[in-house]
């Protein structure tokens, strides 16, 4: 299987937006996030999406500017996946809302700040 790279970039908001939207993810397929050069950058995954990552990564992943790190999708199921990328400074999310599964499935990547999701609309907040 590939690997997908996701490059963590800074906006002029603060925000650390990632530089894909959605990855196709599949068992076997590889997701590497990078923090860029001057980026500090923190992951929160859902629980669904945490549970088929390896290594499973804990309730947050800090990433220092130029750090990388990769995982390997160990199984997928028929739920929406996703993670938020927001700086270090900012609350940790305190939900999570990637919108209804796809198919096939995708992760869902998105900026966060402070337990706000930016980019899905129409679905309440699920603690």
């Amino acid at each position: 299987m590939s690997t997908t790279a996701v490059t963590l970039n800074e906006d002029s908001m603060g925000l650390c937006v990632p530089s894909v939207k959605s990855v196709p993810i599949a068992t076997g397929a590889q997701i590497m996030f990078t923090a860029a050069q001057g980026v500090n950058a923190v992951l929160y995954f859902s629980p669904a999406t945490a549970a088929i990552l390896s290594p499973a990564p804990g309730a947050s992943v800090a990433l220092s500017p130029g750090q990388s790190i990769t995982y390997t999708i160990s199984s997928v199921g028929s739920v929406a996946y996703g993670v938020l990328t927001q700086p270090p400074q900012f609350q940790a999310p305190h939900f999570f809302d990637f919108g209804a599964p796809q198919t096939p499935p995708v992760l869902v990547i998105q900026p966060g700040m402070g337990g706000i999701a930016f980019g899905v609309a129409g679905n309440p907040p699920r603690t």
